[in-house]
């Protein structure tokens, strides 16, 4: 939010109106705005409920762990990686959690700030069931006996994720749950898409079972028209953060269904309000 000459701008950044296990929804008790700049990213999609995400993934971590194998969870480390554990650890799941790279370190700031979590408590008892790698000694032990392993690169495009790629993709027991966003070009499109990464630079089948579960944190369309129609005032909308096509359709429907000046802006527009 963004306040000077009596004027209101409001930018959404990602926005999630129905909030997670680690996060409220977000407060838009925010008065009556002059500009609204909303993310675009899933404004021609409804994404499935986040109740049947976590039961698909809590179902098949108890598969791979029954067949006695490892579930590698590639997730990025800032939220997504503390909600997948939260997702686990509140199911009863009893088997080990293994969490690794740079999330250890989100881990710490989420605890510093409590203020910012839905239930501080709840996630400190996350954290405490959760054993954290640190070194690569300690990365090769945890592999010794199944265990579901949370590790950043969401879109195995680097990180320790690539070691456990390398570890766990060639052998049947196993799993690999993609929760995170797979952008064009990388890694984790290419598995998700074909079935294969890239070893030693020869393209190999994977072995082990690859599935993909919706824990985005970004609202959907039906989300985001329900924030339009509760936002106060009579704002210019500018529709961004989605590719070409859905940033205009997004911004021609608002108009449609609320009468507002929504456009989709190009680079160098200069917006009066």
């Amino acid at each position: 939010m963004l306040e000077s000459n009596n004027k209101k701008l409001f930018y959404t950044g990602d926005i999630n109106l129905r909030g997670s296990r680690l996060l409220p929804p977000a407060d838009l008790d925010i008065g009556e705005i002059d500009l609204l700049i909303t993310e675009s990213t899933y404004s021609q999609t409804n994404q499935m409920p986040r109740k049947d995400s976590e039961n698909g993934l809590i179902d098949f971590a108890n598969e791979i762990m029954d067949r006695k194998g490892t579930l590698f969870i590639p997730s990025f480390s800032v939220e997504r990686s503390q909600e997948i554990a939260s997702v686990l650890v509140n199911s009863g799941f009893k088997h080990r959690i293994i969490m690794d790279g740079m999330a250890l370190k989100v881990n710490q700031i989420l605890l510093k700030y409590p203020e910012y979590l839905k239930n501080p408590r709840v996630f400190e008892d996350v954290i405490d069931k959760v054993v954290a790698v640190n070194d690569h000694k300690e990365r090769k032990q945890a592999l010794t006996e199944p265990c579901v392993v949370i590790s950043p690169a969401g879109m195995l495009v680097g990180g320790n994720a690539v070691y456990y790629l390398q570890q766990l993709a060639f052998n049947n027991k196993n799993g690999i749950a993609l929760v995170s966003y797979q952008g064009e070009g990388t890694p984790g499109k290419k598995l998700l898409d074909t079935g294969k990464v890239e070893t030693r630079g020869k393209d190999l089948k994977v072995q082990a079972e690859v599935k993909q579960f919706q824990f985005s944190g970004h609202a959907d369309r039906d989300s985001l028209f329900e924030m339009i129609k509760n936002i106060r005032g009579n704002p210019k909308i500018m529709t961004v953060h989605g590719d070409d096509k859905s940033c205009t359709r997004f911004a021609e429907e608002i108009h449609e269904k609320f009468g507002l000046d929504a456009f989709a802006p190009n680079i160098d527009d200069i917006v009066n309000i």
